[in-house]
């Protein structure tokens, strides 16, 4: 099962819609727009996990949501991914309390400690907007435009499968945070 863990944004969803109205995105040839099923900010990027595994898998996010605080943060920032000059998706930031970047840690820390491969990248926490199809190799991105800050709950990690494709992700279970 391709699994990930993260935050659904319900908190902000209105303002993500008008947003993306906004951006026009649902008629921007050059980009797929995410169904709003697929948002999520994503906590830890799991990968292939055997299904046997996740009671453990379980346990050790359910340990880590009952030590985390529940948090806030804003969507508040546009930005290329990963970077402008080689574009793939268009994203929102999350500005958010170091008690995120500590959640973070601290399951990827735990999960990897009994045996579950978590990916290796820095932490830039963003809910995906629209994804360039690869097709779209010669995209130059356009400036993107300030937006008003977005109010999120962080206050539940989902464990999600995932598919490859516009397919919506499934929520297998969610952790409480507190």
């Amino acid at each position: 099962m391709r699994l990930f863990l993260g935050f659904a944004p319900q908190s902000a969803e209105r303002g993500l819609f008008s947003l993306g109205d906004r951006l026009g995105l649902a008629r921007d040839a050059d980009l797929r727009a995410v169904p709003p099923e697929n948002w999520h900010i994503t906590l830890v990027f799991l990968g292939e996990v055997p299904e046997h595994l996740l009671g453990r898998l379980s346990d050790v996010v359910s340990r880590a949501a009952e030590g985390a605080a529940p948090l806030c943060g804003e969507l508040d920032r546009l930005a290329w991914f990963p970077s402008a000059l080689k574009p793939r998706l268009l994203a929102l930031l999350l500005s958010a309390p170091l008690g995120l970047w500590e959640l973070e840690a601290t399951v990827t820390r735990r999960l990897r400690a009994e045996g579950f491969h978590c990916e290796h990248r820095d932490y830039r926490p963003h809910l995906t907007l629209a994804r360039l199809p690869q097709s779209q190799r010669s995209f130059v991105p356009p400036p993107l435009p300030p937006v008003a800050a977005l109010p999120v709950e962080l206050d539940a990690i989902g464990l999600y499968q995932s598919w490859r494709g516009e397919r919506p992700y499934r929520l297998l279970q969610q952790f409480e945070l507190g």
